[in-house]
Parts: structure tokens; sequence; C-alpha cells
């Protein structure tokens, strides 16, 4: 309310009202924008995808010559031992 007496008060106005919902972004995606980011996301993902029979290849493989480094290495270790006597 405005008081008459104090020259400080305004009138505010009391029709003031506001939209329903969240207020819009001002660089807000339409929903195809969205949509087509959606499925490139998904096309990349599922190109980064390893079939499991490949990786228990890979697996398979690391393991062998982890096994064929451990028998380098004691094999040098042998060697090293022979060459001190």
């Amino acid at each position: 309310m405005v008081d008459p007496r104090d020259p400080g008060t305004l009138a505010l106005p009391l029709n003031f009202k506001r939209p329903r919902g969240r207020p819009r972004k001002p660089n807000a995606l339409s929903a195809a924008e969205r949509a087509r980011r959606y499925r490139a996301r998904k096309k990349t993902l599922s190109m980064h995808v390893v079939t499991l029979s490949v990786h228990q290849e890979v697996m398979r493989e690391r393991d062998a010559a982890l096994s064929h480094a451990r028998e380098l290495r004691h094999e040098l270790e042998q060697l090293l031992q022979q060459l001190h006597r």
C-alpha cells in the first residue's frame, strides 16, 4: 500500500502473475536437436563395444605373454648366477 504521508513509497502493481513452470533457458535445445544428439551419443558408444570372445582372446594372449616373460626372467637370473660363480 502507498502511504500518502511518505513520499518514498511507490505503488506496486498487484496484478503481477508469473507464467507457470520453470523459466526457459535462452540457449535451450529443441526436442529434435536433443534427439539427434542422443542418437549420435548412442551410435558412438555402440562403436566402442568389444565382444566377449575378442576380450577373452586378448586376455589369453596377455596371460601367455606374461608367463613367457616370467620364464625368460627366471632363465636370465639363472644365467646371471652361473656367471657370478
